[in-house]
């Protein structure tokens, strides 16, 4: 009896990271060197993983076993390590936000359809995304909806933007 609490537990927990694994997904496209997080992540839950399937393999019975449980340490803390980078950088950051300068470049409404548009319907957008210069280089942030409109292109703009625990800057909301 207990084990099987124990185990309907553990999978109400994995859908719950899950569930909140797709909530950070909007914040991925608002961290400005997510690429680059989420790699370093990946590399470093790959070598945790190693380092509790080390520890666990020891209770395997033979070989296999223990070569399943090196496996589901390494894919799972692999998976789930760009959730938790991009979580921690995010909400343990202890800088505040604030605004900043940016340059606009421009702003491309997005039409996510797997189908096309039906005929007879109004095309609404999804999504929007914002182009912009941020340190001399050419960033792009995706929304729900448009972050700087009515610009030029060139013209200045100021985005609240908070710099992350690991340094990596997150725009926040909309400056003015």
């Amino acid at each position: 009896m207990m084990l099987r609490l124990t185990a309907l537990l553990a999978v109400l927990a994995l859908i719950g990271l899950i569930a909140l694994y797709v909530l950070e997904f909007r914040w991925f496209d608002r961290t400005i060197g997510m690429r680059s997080l989420a790699l370093y992540a990946v590399a470093i839950g790959a070598l945790a993983g190693a380092g509790l399937g080390r520890h666990f393999s020891r209770q395997g019975r033979n070989t296999v076993e223990k070569i399943q449980l090196y496996l589901f340490f390494i894919v799972l803390c692999t998976l789930f390590a760009p959730f938790f980078a991009s979580l921690s950088n995010r909400l343990l950051s202890p800088y505040p936000s604030r605004p900043e300068s940016v340059e606009f470049f421009e702003q491309q409404a997005y039409l996510p359809s797997p189908y096309g548009i039906v005929k007879g319907q109004k095309a609404e957008p999804a999504e929007y995304y914002t182009f912009f210069y941020y340190k001399g280089r050419l960033r792009r942030i995706k929304s729900k909806h448009p972050i700087l409109s009515g610009l030029e292109r060139g013209q200045t703009a100021e985005l609240s933007m908070k710099r992350g625990l690991w340094g990596y800057t997150v725009v926040v909301k909309q400056g003015q």
